[in-house]
């Protein structure tokens, strides 16, 4: 019986004044005194019972206790007194038993102690407590309930007493009553005597009320609990319905963004399918334009005019380069968004359920198949590009000498022909100009004399994405254009070299 404590305690004038002491069950150090001196005076043939909680080194209790009046031995000054006292831990009996072993130990403890309305020793600790342990003391360990609705922690600095009748069943119906109104008030007192009543009126310290009184004290605490009660409901009513607006948004929000990702990938899917397309056509128009250059290569070697085989070439490399220019060049691909829920409703109603990865699994499984298309199409980029490469160098680059014949019985000249009049067509068109700035910058680190070809170089490797992205693998028609924007900016040497001799005007280049 470890958690139930039988404690007697008294006033003992000098030199001990008030002691108490545990005389079974575990002592708990340091609880607080049950000394009532200054508060309530307890007047002969009084009695003053109390119901106290309590929270020391993780331990909860609440305590029963009785005062009557007694003087002390060496003194026969008023407000002295002797009491019992029933400490439980963690758990409380039923009050009727709590009440009678309470009221037996007492008057043993009186009985033993007290002669005369004197009491007989000078300390708790020398009580005469033998034979004074109640008879049924023990079967208070078997009935014992746990404490509910009860915050032992929170101190109010508030007690109160009760002006009523303390025969067993009233006492016994107020003591289940406090249980709950202990969350009010530290210490309730109860005692039938007015004039103890009437003296903690006057004294102002602890408050006071009568039966009725302290059923409104009950009732009143009721009313609290349930207003708390409601307003609890009323906000799990309201933290349900912003869950349900949460809800709704995220699935809006999700489903909308699916839709736009459904949306991307039919419009990918078609890009692929033109660039697709298109792809075939490349290797149509570069074997058509090989197959009209062997022909014309046979035509000149069997006695056809050059200037004949020259016209033809010019116009079957127009139509080449307009039929590749008509190509699109294949689109970046849509990118396909991953739908993030952003959920307003916090701590209690948070969403469990991940559904970043029920979404990233079907995901998945519908674009399993496109990423290899994406593959394939890179691919098939790449070798466009070294096709286009191959016969720009085997094609394209032999312009720059052009061996003239004029009589199959003449000698044999070679003319180099001047810059400017061999201008090309361009793929795209340039559409803008570089800024003042970029312009600027370009003219003043570039080389008085240098020749178009350094020029051009320059130019594309300080402007990667809007020239040499779009140019590079033309950048003799760039040069042709170039010239073309800033005849006054150059000047042909002896050597028919173009060179550069000022700044640059304009700086021509693409910009989407």
């Amino acid at each position: 019986m470890s958690n139930i404590n039988l404690i007697a305690f008294g006033t003992f004038g000098n030199p001990n004044g008030f002691t108490q002491t545990f005389f079974s069950g575990n002592p708990i150090k340091g609880i607080k005194a049950f000394d009532i001196r200054g508060s309530i005076l307890v007047y002969p043939k009084s009695k003053l019972y109390s119901i106290r909680k309590e929270y020391k080194d993780g331990y909860n209790m609440i305590a029963y206790t009785i005062y009557t009046y007694a003087q002390e031995p060496t003194s026969a000054r008023g407000g002295s007194f002797i009491g019992s006292s029933i400490l439980f831990v963690d758990k409380i009996a039923e009050e009727n038993i709590i009440i009678q072993n309470l009221n037996e130990f007492h008057q043993n403890l009186v009985q033993k102690n007290v002669q005369d309305d004197t009491i007989t020793v000078n300390h708790s600790d020398k009580f005469d407590v033998k034979e004074c342990k109640p008879k049924d003391f023990d079967k208070l360990n078997f009935h014992l309930r746990e404490i509910d609705n009860l915050n032992f922690i929170q101190v109010t600095n508030k007690n109160l007493i009760v002006f009523c009748r303390t025969n067993d069943n009233i006492l016994q119906s107020f003591f289940k009553k406090s249980v709950d109104l202990l969350n009010v008030y530290d210490t309730i007192y109860f005692t039938d005597s007015k004039e103890v009543a009437e003296f903690v009126r006057q004294k102002g310290i602890f408050s006071t009320v009568d039966e009725n009184n302290f059923e409104t004290e009950i009732r009143k605490l009721a009313e609290e609990r349930n207003r708390k009660i409601q307003e609890s409901l009323d906000e799990f009513s309201k933290e349900k319905q912003k869950l349900e607006e949460s809800r709704k948004k995220t699935y809006d929000d999700f489903k909308s963004q699916i839709e736009k990702n459904k949306e991307k990938h039919r419009e990918n899917d078609q890009k692929i399918r033109d660039s697709e397309k298109d792809l075939n056509k490349v290797n149509e128009f570069y074997n058509s334009f090989s197959r009209k250059i062997d022909e014309l290569s046979n035509q000149l070697k069997s006695g056809k005019k050059l200037d004949e085989v020259k016209r033809i070439h010019n116009e079957n490399k127009r139509v080449f380069r307009e039929n590749v220019g008509s190509l699109k060049t294949p689109n970046i691909i849509n990118s396909i968004s991953q739908p993030k829920p952003s959920a307003d409703v916090k701590e209690t109603f948070q969403p469990k359920h991940n559904w970043n990865n029920q979404y990233r699994e079907r995901e998945d499984k519908e674009y399993k198949l496109d990423i290899f298309k994406v593959v394939a199409l890179v691919q098939t980029i790449l070798l466009l590009c070294a096709i286009a490469g191959l016969v720009w160098f085997q094609f394209f680059k032999k312009q720059e000498k052009e061996i003239v014949y004029n009589e199959p019985q003449e000698e044999q000249t070679v003319t180099e022909q001047p810059l400017e009049n061999v201008i090309s067509e361009i793929n795209p068109k340039p559409n803008g100009e570089v800024d003042f700035s970029t312009k600027n910058k370009i003219n003043g680190k570039l080389v008085k004399n240098s020749k178009i070809d350094s020029v051009t170089n320059f130019i594309f490797k300080a402007n990667p994405s809007s020239i040499n992205e779009y140019y590079k693998y033309q950048k003799k028609d760039y040069s042709n254009i170039l010239f073309e924007k800033n005849k006054e900016s150059f000047k042909i040497s002896s050597t028919n070299d173009t060179l550069y001799i000022k700044d640059l005007q304009t700086i021509p280049n693409y910009q989407k």
